[in-house]
C-alpha cells in the first residue's frame, strides 16, 4: 500500500484535533480577545496551521503542541492582512516563563521541542 505523504493516520489526527481543541478552549477560559470576533477565525487558521505544522515534524505531546502553538500566537498575532498567511517555515518556540497573550491572558509555560 502506497501512503500519501500529505495524510495523518488516525492517532496523529487525534492529537492535532486535541491539542487544537485545549488551546482554544484556554483562550476562551482565559477571556482572550482573540477568541471574540473580528480575530477569531483569522486566531484559529494561525493555531491549527501552527499545531499542524509541528505535528508533521513529529511533535505529539498535546501539552507541548498547545504550548507552542500559543507561543507562535503570540509572536505572530492575527490582523486583518495576515488573516491566512501563515505559511513560514515552523519553527520550535523559544523557551521561557511566562508571557502574556492579548488583553493580559497569561499564556501556559513554553514548551520545549526537541529537534
Amino acid at each position: 500500500m502506497v501512503e500519501n505523504p500529505l495524510a495523518f493516520n488516525f492517532s496523529k489526527t487525534r492529537t492535532i484535533c486535541d491539542a487544537f481543541d485545549d488551546t482554544w478552549t484556554l483562550l476562551q477560559v482565559l477571556g482572550s480577545d482573540l477568541t471574540q470576533a473580528p480575530k477569531s477565525l483569522a486566531t484559529q487558521t494561525i493555531l491549527a496551521k501552527r499545531i499542524i505544522e509541528m505535528a508533521d515534524q513529529g511533535l505529539r505531546d498535546i501539552p507541548e503542541l498547545r504550548d507552542d502553538a500559543l507561543a507562535f500566537l503570540q509572536h505572530s498575532p492575527p490582523s486583518a492582512s495576515r488573516a491566512g498567511s501563515v505559511g513560514e517555515t515552523p519553527q520550535p518556540a523559544a523557551t521561557g516563563s511566562h508571557s502574556t497573550l492579548h488583553s493580559g491572558v497569561e499564556q501556559a509555560p513554553e514548551a520545549r521541542v526537541e529537534p
